[in-house]
């Protein structure tokens, strides 16, 4: 068997339900393929930089596909970070879905580089959440009908919004500030210590509050954090943690902004 790599627009993929047929198959006669994942970030971030849309990574088996794979060279050039040598898979016709395999996820920094390829892992899935730039895997859930023009944002905002959060073993939610109140409700999983860091210029740990189950021991299901408080997260054992983020203003990612250093300054978007 091979397998090659797809990249295509998540909400694109979901709503289709017959072959696929990007535009390049009209304009320049086959598919767009990548022969393994460090070449496909290369290519997204080469050629993708301003699609702002989730994107998801098709996994193909070229054996189930009708159309002729010929591995040739990059059309019109390679990638920086490509070797010259390096051929890809391009796809003569209609890729059937039933050559598509797997489903991965394209995850961004908070600059918006494509950082990395990732499986999504049991709870991810039932849940069906996707990548989010400050680590973890999310999915906005709710919105209030009400708007308003609060002092102080660029703009109109949603009165509140309300989002899934997600942070399996290993990942944190890095160091970042909102423009609004965010609080934080344990749903399930593992406990998760949410760590404040002050209000300056740059994030000071100076209060640690762990959000899970086991209330008796001292952990809490909701916090509290303020409008333009550092803060990260990360989870205290081997399982994944849930939570809901419920935020008034409603979240937009120009009230978002990473450490100084680490990523997206404030008015940049994800």
């Amino acid at each position: 068997m091979n397998y090659v790599l797809h990249m295509t627009d998540l909400r694109e993929w979901r709503r289709g339900e017959g072959d696929l047929e990007p535009d390049s198959l009209h304009t320049q006669g086959f598919v767009h393929a990548s022969p393994d994942e460090s070449t496909l970030l290369a290519v997204a971030n080469a050629f993708y930089s301003d699609v702002r849309a989730p994107q998801a990574v098709l996994v193909i088996d070229t054996g189930l596909l009708d159309a002729e794979v010929r591995w040739e060279e990059p059309n019109p050039q390679p990638p920086p970070g490509v070797p010259p040598d390096v051929l890809f898979p391009h796809i003569y016709g209609p890729v059937r879905r039933k050559a598509v395999i797997g489903v991965r996820y394209l995850r961004r920094d908070p600059d918006g580089v494509y950082s990395a390829v990732q499986h999504r892992g049991a709870v991810a899935e039932e849940l069906d959440l996707i990548p989010h730039p400050e680590g973890g895997w999310y999915r906005s859930t709710w919105r209030s009908r009400h708007t308003l023009r609060p002092e102080g944002y660029p703009g109109e905002r949603d009165a509140a919004s309300g989002t899934l959060f997600m942070l399996g073993p290993g990942e944190e939610s890095r160091w970042h500030r909102l423009r609004s109140d965010e609080m934080w409700v344990f749903n399930r999983g593992g406990p998760v210590e949410l760590v404040y860091g002050g209000t300056g210029e740059r994030p000071v740990a100076d209060t640690r509050i762990t959000l899970g189950p086991h209330i008796e021991a001292g952990q809490v299901v909701q916090a509290l954090v303020p409008a333009g408080t550092w803060q990260s997260a990360h989870p205290l054992t081997g399982s994944e943690g849930v939570v809901s983020l419920f935020v008034s203003p409603g979240f937009e990612f120009e009230d978002f902004e990473v450490e100084p250093g680490e990523g997206m300054d404030r008015g940049t978007r994800a």
